[in-house]
């Protein structure tokens, strides 16, 4: 190792390079240059000496380098926003360990500067964020000096980590800027001193030589001690010198905050031998695996207990984030305790003091345990990596223990260490380009490990019975979610069923663990075993949560459990896949919530079990697999999920000879099929059962093998097409194949050039004679792996990413019986690269088909394959049964706007379909104009529209910059395209289906095609109409009567309601049929028509979610843009979450048929695209008008069940309220309420209405809001601007209340859907369409003049435009639209709901803007009640006494 000094010297001598220094063979080894960037923003709530001055600065420290930011005076909260660039070159292991410290002074008169606070902040808690960065994160500020303060202030910062001259990726900040909510401590809780006391009692197993070599038989125990790190605090054990078993039993503590930012505790062992102290084993403690933040959580406790030590390479350290390599370097027994809150000693302090040894005895009992592990197949060789001779191994770390035991064990133990019966031998790797692979030759060879570790199975067979309920829950949702994406399914029931039968399967599983915790003997036996506190802790905590999320306890049935769990009712008709989609969100978050209780399987306290490649001797690839996946118990809940079944390994080389110098190699050594099964020695019997059906097994002495008969089998692998990244090619031009990696033979598809989407439409097909039983091939079929490679122009093939995909067996040999292709995730390592269109068949070729084809020997066979009698290898195509069918399309894009879109200065949008991009113009200047210019755009393409075959549609948003640089912001990916396809007609079509069309209503008599008569108008005395029910007439009741009943409805049913008393209408409380007579003269107020529902609509919900107008998106849709994948969990996504793009997307078949003019339903000629005749996006000024007329059964926290609400309108910038006006103690406020305001679009897009509750000591609290899109209502073609009153008056106290008169609506409309303009012959008569319609009611003298009989017929068609064919739609009615409230923290939840209705009128043109509707509620009047009794009659009197005195009540 190099002293500072040289490291220094060296760095001088070499030019800093502006790109990532990597090493493939030990990466954290190899110095880098990095860059940290730090901002400063603000700071909040500091504890000042003196408020008044209120001077500061930041002072930032790293390493021996001091920066400081400008005063700010006279600022409580004072704005910094400065930042700093801090370059460091080191290793990713020291900068991880590094820490950045920042501290607030705090100027003063005549005195030195004072610490408000200070904070350390860990740089690998930054590194293992995502793209190594936080933004806007809150630092919590403390004092070392007197830490019972708690927290003294906070400071807003941004900290990135990158490497030198890469680009960084910017991340989401979130809108909610809640300080308490957005802190940059891992829990969001008030930091206190603690006391981490680590007690290091002793090491097994530790390698000898100085050198290190792994090799523990060479070379002399080393002389070494323990060191811990946290939070740049070191503290270190004393020496013992030159064992390799050391016992230090020495406790260590370290004074820090709780909780920390740093959520590592690393420790090493150290070598004390030379000059250096070398490390030779390290492993880490992580907090969030040691401790719970929840309500039932625990500080951070651990052991006593084993860590086992692993290392990359030679020198024992760990890997990058914590990943550890393959070497096993010893274990340490550890415990963890932490106190809090500490104030014994000062915060940052180390002190180690000696311990009391422990004993093995009282910790864990050691077990005899064996390993068998079936080497079934090893492909996919890489030469250069295994050479010419190579050999498989597996090992499992060693614990030192006793030569005592079973004679029996000690035996077997002896044999495979003398035999190497862990060890395959070196085999001859047999050539298949471009991979090799071992052949065995039906004799396939059992590995076997014997070995003694403490019994540590109890901690795995917990975490094994809640590890399989979350992998069988997400296994169900991940199919069913797979079917809903393909539509591979015949009704939604059949998926409401799956997801039911795996819910209540998941119950049942959690009933079982339950009751194997809960019960007296087990929970007794449980309890022993579990001796440690985390131990404890852990199933405490496990127990608590399984019964609160799930809501069970010991008590409750299987069938309660069961009906919990199944949210999806059978027998329901109603089942759609919206509702399949909500109960998969629910099922997904109980399998979180279950998947948080799982324990980190470093805590289990056994090593892993690593296989290896050899060549010759040497170990140059390996593959790591916990010993959790494959141990095995009586009870099959505990067994691990791999225990006796076959699995694929990919081998990890550990020098890739393509990638020297990389530390994202994604290349593989090789391949290989393996049975394991873990178990005790007794048990060994067992493992018998696990063989797959059509096996045997052949034991000589203590060699096992296994043997099967040979078949015959086709692979067929029907490759269509790909879809990649240009990320994934760099800057390589895209010339790439597909390889097919099967039963250890490999075939190629062509090379496509420049394209990224290429389509290779091939079937590849492998013929092969194996050694596999015809069982095991039906239950557990071999998995292909599939590779892209690119050739770059030197002609070196590089992986572009990989995946595994199941073979369908069948037996029938047709291609109408193979598989449906479907699309496969593509990956490079963990970076999804693309996807891959393909399926895999394999078929068992019959002895009858065999007879007719000319083979070779079977060793010939195997190495050259079959000789057909046709050898040629031509090209085959796929057939065309699965092939889907593409068809030409068009798409029309009105690029709109974008909303709440805040990280970005120079916005644009792409949108990709397969290889089709568009791309809209840069917003220059958002803040003046969010809306893109230049907005229609159109481009053809073609694609299958099939759900199952559907391309994706991908809008992107972007940054942009100069030189043509861009920025990724975020995504909304669109699965099913169909929701976007219109239908065209040709012109001659629409124009003979809408010739002489009339309007089809109960209003009018059509006395032949061209002639349409108005009906008489009704009486005005008829019957008015309920909300759900139609009133029955009273005309032939008496005055008397009336009153009568009137009374009787009033006085008998007992108090009205509160809003009654405001109201005033006489109505029954069973049937709410009023009973209050119609006048044939006018009614005076609008309240009249809202109570009777006189010519005015109410509708129970909100007015966009009325299904005759199609949620006003129409004229454009509005899509939620996301800064990653979207998870459907809500929390997740808001976090997620960067604006709205408002677009207009239509998608129809194009090109039409030769001399075909295509229209839209409309009537727009396609050709000039669909969205030729919208509106233009210009900016434009409105005038709004919100009238709130009362509020229902609204939500209170106050003791009394009642409120104070009050009405808030804000618009923009704009706020209107009327706090003093509170209506006290309700909830169903009358309001009465009309807010007027003026909006300029598109940032005034969104009108709010808040509800809330009035306190006399402020702040109020919010009871509820909803929010208003007010483009929707303005650009629909449903006209929801002013809703169509039924009559059209010119007077008073109901006049016309729309600025554009029925006439000039209905010649617009007209205009809009390309049918001549209305002419108007006279003022009873209108030509439509060349259909008159005549107003035949001349007799009655409702009308003031002509024009409201012209009017009042234009007014009548516009009624009825909807059923006018092809273009005919509804339009919005004079209306009263009931709105529901939220709040944000919780939503969903109906907080009440609202009476209103929105009118809005146009500022840019001449029209006049009528005066406003006057709702002022009604003013309470007082009557007296005089009641006048004459006589009783019809009482009996018999029964009563002579001296009866009666009287009469009225109550």
């Amino acid at each position: 190792m190099l002293s500072q000094s040289a490291q220094l010297g060296r760095q001088k001598a070499v030019r800093p390079p502006t790109y990532r220094l990597e090493n493939e063979y030990n990466p954290e080894a190899m110095p880098q240059y990095f860059q940290i960037s730090v901002s400063i923003i603000e700071g909040r709530k500091f504890a000042w000496t003196n408020p008044h001055s209120s001077n500061s600065y930041v002072i930032l420290i790293f390493g021996k380098k001091k920066h400081r930011t400008s005063i700010r005076r006279h600022m409580i909260e004072p704005y910094y926003n400065e930042s700093f660039i801090l370059d460091m070159y080191s290793t990713i292991q020291v900068l991880q360990r590094t820490n950045l410290w920042l501290a607030v002074m705090e100027l003063r008169c005549c005195a030195a500067p004072r610490i408000l606070g200070e904070t350390t902040i860990d740089l690998g808690l930054i590194w293992s964020q995502p793209n190594h960065q936080v933004i806007h994160k809150w630092a919590q500020l403390y004092l070392p000096r007197d830490p019972s303060l708690g927290p003294v202030g906070f400071l807003k910062l941004n900290i990135s980590i990158a490497f030198r001259g890469e680009i960084q990726v910017m991340s989401t900040v979130m809108k909610n800027e809640k300080l308490e909510e957005n802190l940059l401590l891992p829990s969001g809780l008030e930091q206190q001193c603690a006391n981490y006391q680590i007690t290091i009692y002793e090491a097994f197993g530790l390698p000898c030589g100085t050198q290190s070599q792994g090799e523990r038989r060479f070379g002399k125990p080393p002389s070494t001690f323990v060191k811990v790190t946290f939070c740049g605090l070191v503290a270190k054990t004393a020496i013992q010198h030159k064992t390799c078993n050391p016992v230090y039993s020495e406790h260590l503590s370290i004074v820090e905050m709780f909780p920390n930012m740093n959520r590592l505790i690393r420790i090493e062992v150290c070598s004390a031998d030379g000059c250096f102290n070398k490390i030779l084993a390290s492993t880490h403690l992580k907090l969030e695996n040691i401790s719970h933040d929840g309500e039932n959580g625990f500080l951070p406790t651990f052991g006593p207990s084993l860590l086992h030590m692993y290392g990359s390479s030679n020198s024992g350290i760990i890997g990058p984030a914590g990943e550890e390599g393959p070497y096993h370097r010893g274990c340490l027994l550890v415990a963890l305790n932490t106190v809090v809150p500490y104030y014994q000693q000062i915060i940052r302090s180390v002190n180690v003091e000696p311990a009391n040894p422990i004993q093995h005895e009282n910790l864990w009992q050691i077990h005899e345990f064996c390993l068998f592990c079936p080497i079934l197949e090893v492909s996919m060789l890489d030469r250069r990596v295994t050479g010419k001779y190579c050999g498989v191994a597996v090992t499992l770390g060693e614990i030192p223990a006793s030569s005592s035991g079973d004679e029996e064990f000690l035996t077997m133990l002896k044999e495979t260490r003398i035999r190497k019966l862990h060890y395959t031998g070196c085999l001859n790797v047999n050539k298949t380009p471009p991979y090799g692979y071992l052949d065995f030759c039906n004799s396939f060879p059992v590995l076997q490990l014997a070995t003694r570790l403490p019994d540590f199975r109890f901690r795995i067979y917990k975490n094994n019975m809640l590890l399989a309920i979350v992998q069988d829950l997400d296994v169900a949702v991940k199919n069913i979610e797979r079917k809903l994406q393909s539509y591979n399914y015949e009704s939604p029931n059949e998926l409401s069923d799956e997801l039911n039968t795996a819910r209540n399967e998941a119950a049942c599983n959690i009933l079982n663990f339950l009751n194997s915790t809960q019960n007296s003997r087990s929970s007794e036996s449980l309890l022993q075993q579990c001796n440690t506190k985390l131990d404890q802790k852990q199933l405490a905590l496990q127990i608590e949560e399984v019964v609160s999320n799930l809501q069970l306890n010991s008590s409750v049935s299987m069938q309660c459990v069961t009906s919990r769990c199944s949210k999806i009712n059978k027998d329901s008709p109603s089942v759609t896949r919206k509702s399949v989609k909500f109960v998969l969100l629910e099922t997904r978050l109980i399998t979180e919530s279950l998947c948080k209780l799982i324990c980190d399987v470093q805590l289990h306290g056994w090593p892993d079990i690593v296989v290896w490649f050899l060549n010759e001797g040497s170990r140059v690839a390996y593959a790591k697999l916990s010993v959790e996946n494959v141990i095995y118990s009586v009870i099959p809940e505990q067994r691990g999920k791999y225990c006796g079944r076959i699995q694929t390994l990919q081998m990890k080389p550990l020098k890739c000879p393509s990638h020297v110098n990389s530390t994202h190699c994604s290349c593989i050594a090789g391949k290989v099929e393996v049975i394991m099964w873990l178990g005790s020695y007794r048990q060994r019997p067992v493992f018998d059962t696990y063989i797959p059906a059509g096996y045997k097994v052949k034991i000589k002495d203590y060699d096992m093998c296994l043997k099967s008969s040979a078949m015959m089998v086709e692979c067929r692998a029907f490759v269509y097409k790909a879809k990649l990244l240009s990320s994934a090619l760099g800057a390589n031009p895209a010339n790439t194949f597909l390889r097919v990696n099967i039963l250890t033979a490999a075939k190629e598809t062509r090379t496509k050039k420049n394209t990224l989407t290429p389509m290779w439409n091939q079937v590849l097909k492998v013929h092969k004679m194996i050694f596999m039983s015809p069982e095991r091939l039906t239950s557990c079929p071999p998995t292909a792996t599939i590779e892209v490679n690119n050739v770059d122009p030197a002609g070196k093939v590089e992986v572009v990413g990989r995946f595994d995909i199941q073979c369908i067996v069948d037996d029938r040999q047709d291609y109408e019986f193979a598989p449906r292709l479907q699309w496969c995730g593509l990956h490079k390592g963990i970076e999804y690269v693309g996807q891959v269109f393909m399926s895999v068949q394999l078929v068992q070729i019959p002895e009858r088909l065999m007879k007719t084809t000319a083979y070779s020997s079977i060793d010939e066979s195997i190495t050259t394959g079959v000789k057909d009698l046709d050898l040629t290898d031509k090209i085959e195509s796929i057939p065309l049964n699965l092939i889907p069918v593409s068809t030409s399309y068009k798409v029309d894009v009105y690029w709109w706007g974008l909303r709440d879109v805040n990280i970005t200065r120079k916005p644009c949008v792409i949108l990709e379909i397969d290889d089709m991009t568009l791309k809209s113009d840069v917003i220059v200047d958002k803040r003046a104009n969010c809306n893109f210019p230049n907005g229609r755009v159109s481009q053809t393409f073609e694609a299958p529209m099939h759900e199952a075959y559907s391309p994706l549609l991908k809008i992107r948003l972007y940054d942009s910059s100069t030189f043509g640089r861009t920025l990724y912001l975020g995504t909304n990916v669109v699965k099913n395209l169909n929701k976007y396809i219109v239908d065209w007609l040709p012109k001659n079509e629409r124009d003979a289906s809408l010739h002489r069309a009339s309007i089809m209503s109960s209003d009018f008599v059509q006395v032949n095609q061209s002639l349409v008569l108005k009906r008489i108008s009704q009486l005005r005395n008829d019957s008015c109409q309920n909300d759900n029910k139609l009133l029955s007439s009273v005309d032939c009741i008496s005055d008397w009567q009336t009153r009568h009943s009137a009374w009787n409805c009033t006085c008998c049913r007992g108090e009205p309601d509160e809003e009654e008393y405001t109201l005033l209408p006489l109505m029954s409380s069973n049937n709410k049929t009023y009973l209050t007579k119609s006048s044939s003269s006018e009614q005076k107020d609008w309240w009249t028509r809202y109570l009777y529902s006189q010519e005015l609509q109410i509708y129970d919900s909100e007015l966009e979610l009325q299904p005759q107008f199609s949620k006003f998106r129409d004229w454009c849709t509005t899509l939620k843009l996301y800064n990653g994948k979207k998870s459907g969990i809500r929390e997740k996504d808001e976090q997620m979450y960067c604006g709205l793009l408002k677009a207009g997307l239509a998608i129809y078949r194009w090109p039409p048929p030769d001399n075909t003019d295509a229209v839209s339903l409309s009537g727009v000629d396609l050709k000039k695209g669909y969205f030729d005749d919208h509106p233009n996006n210009d900016p434009a000024k409105f005038l709004v008008r919100i009238y709130i007329v009362r509020a229902m059964n609204l939500k209170t926290k106050e003791l009394t069940g009642k409120s104070d609400p009050y009405t808030v309108v804000s618009c923009g910038k704009k706020h209107f309220g009327d706090r003093s006006n509170y209506i006290p103690n309700t909830l169903n406020p009358v309001f009465g309420k009309m807010y007027e305001l003026r909006c300029n679009l598109p940032e005034d897009y969104l009108v709010t209405v808040s509800l809330y509750d009035y306190e006399a000591i402020p702040p109020d609290e919010l009871i509820g809001f909803t929010t208003i899109d007010l483009e929707d209502r303005i650009y629909s073609r449903h006209r929801a601007r002013v809703g169509l009153a039924s009559k059209f008056r010119l007077s008073e106290p109901f006049k016309w209340r729309d600025s554009v008169k029925p006439s000039k609506i209905l010649e617009e409309l007209c205009v809009k859907n390309h049918i001549p303009p209305p002419v108007f012959p006279d003022a009873s008569t209108v030509l439509v369409n060349g259909v008159k319609y005549v107003d035949n009611s001349q007799q009655d003298r409702s009308y003031v003049s002509s024009i409201e009989q012209r009017e009042n017929l234009c007014l009548s068609i516009l009624h009825q435009w909807h059923t006018i064919p092809i273009c005919g739609y509804h339009l919005v009615p004079d209306h009263v639209e009931t709105r529901v409230l939220y709040k944000e923290d919780k939503p969903g939840v109906c907080q009440g709901t609202l009476h209103m209705w929105v009118d809005i009128f146009p500022l840019d043109c001449e029209t006049s803007i009528p005066p406003a509707v006057d709702i002022t509620p009604r003013s309470v009047e007082e009557f007296e009640l005089r009641l006048t009794i004459l006589t009783l009659r019809d009482v009996d009197v018999c029964n009563c006494p002579d001296n009866l005195e009666l009287y009469s009540k009225v109550s």
